[in-house]
Formats: C-alpha cells, structure tokens, sequence
C-alpha cells in the first residue's frame, strides 16, 4: 500500500468518526460545547476520531518547528507552532476564557495555577501508551494532579544552575559565593528576575529558598553583590551571548542555553549545582479546556514523550527530557545532562503569595540601589 493510499484511508476513516462522535455529543449533549469530544472519553488507543488540525505553543521554538514537521508527516495533522517569551502570555489567554490553543508547554506552578482555576482538561494518562515513559523521578516532582485526576503530562526538567568559564576556573565552583567575590569583580553576571536572582541570595546565605526567614539579609546581599556584576540579563539570547563572547566567567543560566552556547556556539562554558544547592522545575504538557482540537492535542502529547522525540527534544534544545533517553544520546550529550546524586536539588514548589511579594520588593529595592 502506497503512503497516499494509507494517508487518505486513514482520513476518512477520520472523517467517518468525526461524523459519528459529532452525532453521538449531540444525542447526549457532549463535552467542549456540545459537538466535541474531550480527552477522557477517548477509550481506545490510538484515538481514531480528531480533527486535522493542532494549535501548539511550546516555548521550545526550534523543537516545536521540528515537530511540526514530524507530527504532520506521521498523523496527517496540519499543525500550528507559536513561542512564548513568558508564561503569562498563555495564562492571560486561559483566564480570558478563549484563545484557541489546543496544546501549551507550560512550567509548573502555572500549570498549577491553571489546575486550581479549572483551565485544563483530565488527561487520560492511564490509556497512553507513552505515560509509560515518563522517569519516575520526575512524576514524583512535578505537581500535575487534583483530586487523583492527572491534568499534564512532563516535558522535561530545568535546571537552574551555575554556569561557568572553563578556561577561567581550574574546577567547577563550589559554592554561588563566586557570584560575590571580589576577585571576579566585572566577570559575573546575574538574571533580571526576582524570583530567581532571590532564591540564588536565599541559598547563598543558607535559608530556604521557597521559604526564607530573613528576607532583610537577602536584600543585604543583593547589594552588596550589584556593584560586582558585569550586568544583569532579561534576555536568555543576550545571557548566552556573554558566556559566547566571553564578557563574563560566571552566573545563571538555564542549562539548555549552556548547552547552546557550548555545543553550537563553541562556548568554553559548563554548569554545576554550587554546595548551597539549586532550584529545577519541569515543563508539561497540558490541554486546555478552551481547546478547540483536544483528541488531536492527546494524541500529540503521547507522540511528543516517545524517546526518538524527546531525544530531538534534548539535541535541539540541550534541556533534559522528561523521558528516559539514556541509550539515545552520544557520550558526550550523555555526560552533559547527567546530574550527579550528589547535587543537592530543590524543587520550585508554587511560592506563597507573601514570599512572591516579599521577592518582587526586595528586586525592586536592589535595582533602585
């Protein structure tokens, strides 16, 4: 059978469930407007009734345009990619209760915030064949249930960690108090974010980072820390570039940029997980309820966490897959995401809203310094 054959069968056989699904919601007054169906009364895998047609925002640009093409090929899905500079930009389009996006990658405490606000549809994770390939360690972290209902799939981790010149230091850092010394003075960089650069100040001086103590001597620190630094960075292209044009030796940047910057870009750079500890969240998929193709968007999640995928996911992106894809990966790109046992990591748990004020004051005050 020709690949033409086989595409326009499995059309029509598309076509053909649409038409009875839209029948049977109408006779039983149906989910997601009353002519869809929504991701749990999927019950066979693969699901065989869905539109052609997928809306995906996913803040891995280069993936998400890699996919595009993939998905498309394999499912005959006419797929729409768009980026995403902050999580707010699909948040405010959930709350406004529209918006048309059938499959957002989003970090997790605002796919928390979206679970408590009932912005997402249940997803049927038990009949997917790919939840399966979710590592333990990550369903154990990320916060994607209510009630015993599973509302997003990983992704993948993120590690903020310490990135640092390996021409310039002899060994890895040992402790984010190179992010103070003196002897660094105008090679040091530090990210334009309040949440981060605190909980960084908040590890540095020994305190929980998700719940400080002393809120003053985080403050303290951050000043005295400003007239060492290079800059601060809001642009993660502008935070690369200084570690690819060798500007600076040492600060935070996400471990997929470092990989960039490494890898692609010839960076003499690496990262580590300072003494003190560092901070990592995961990204997940999720479908939300304004979705307008939602057996599309689950049908894609699945796809998107099989190994050959996530491994693209890691070599496009340099961050680390929600999936195992250990026996995917060259040496090299091996040794870069493994983290040591060692490392003593924190999960970036949802702030309470006095700690989120408390960091916006205290950013605003070091700025103004």
């Amino acid at each position: 059978m020709s690949e033409r054959t086989s595409l326009s069968r499995r059309r029509l056989l598309r076509a053909t469930g649409l038409s009875s699904a839209a029948a049977l919601a109408g006779c039983l007054g149906g989910g997601g407007g009353g002519s869809q169906r929504v991701p749990t009364d999927v019950g066979e895998w693969p699901p065989t009734e869905y539109n052609e047609e997928l809306i995906v925002w996913n803040w891995y640009d280069d993936w998400a345009s890699w996919a595009k093409g993939a998905f498309e090929k394999e499912h005959g899905v006419s797929v729409t990619t768009s980026g995403y500079s902050s999580p707010n930009q699909w948040y405010s389009k959930l709350q406004s209760g529209g918006a048309g996006i059938d499959n957002i990658a989003g970090t997790t405490n605002w796919v928390e915030r979206s679970i408590e606000n009932d912005f997402l549809h249940e997803i049927p994770v038990d009949l997917m064949p790919a939840w399966g390939n979710i590592t333990d360690r990550i369903k154990e972290v990320s916060s994607y249930q209510k009630d015993g209902k599973t509302y997003g799939v990983p992704e993948s981790l993120v590690l903020y960690p310490l990135t640092y010149n390996t021409d310039y230091f002899d060994a890895a850092p040992s402790s984010w108090d190179v992010l103070w010394s003196d002897e660094h003075r105008g090679k040091i960089v530090m990210w334009d974010n309040s949440t981060v650069s605190c909980q960084i100040a908040a590890l540095y001086t020994g305190q929980d980072p998700i719940r400080p103590k002393d809120y003053a001597e985080i403050e303290e620190v951050l000043k005295q820390q400003k007239p060492l630094l290079k800059t601060y960075w809001g642009d993660y292209e502008q935070a690369q570039q200084l570690f690819v044009n060798e500007d600076v030796v040492a600060g935070p940047l996400t471990m997929g940029r470092t990989y960039t910057a490494r890898f692609k870009e010839g960076a003499p750079v690496h990262y580590t997980a300072p003494k003190e500890g560092a901070m990592y969240t995961s990204d997940l998929f999720v479908i939300p309820k304004s979705a307008p193709n939602p057996i599309a968007s689950l049908l894609f999640t699945d796809w998107a966490s099989q190994p050959a995928v996530a491994a693209k996911l890691f070599e496009t992106m340099g961050y680390k897959p929600a999936v195992d894809i250990s026996d995917q990966l060259s040496e090299r790109d091996l040794k870069f995401t493994t983290w040591s046992d060692d490392w003593n990591l924190v999960f970036q748990e949802t702030l309470s809203d006095d700690v989120r004020s408390k960091y916006d004051e205290i950013w605003t005050a070091v700025k103004a310094a």
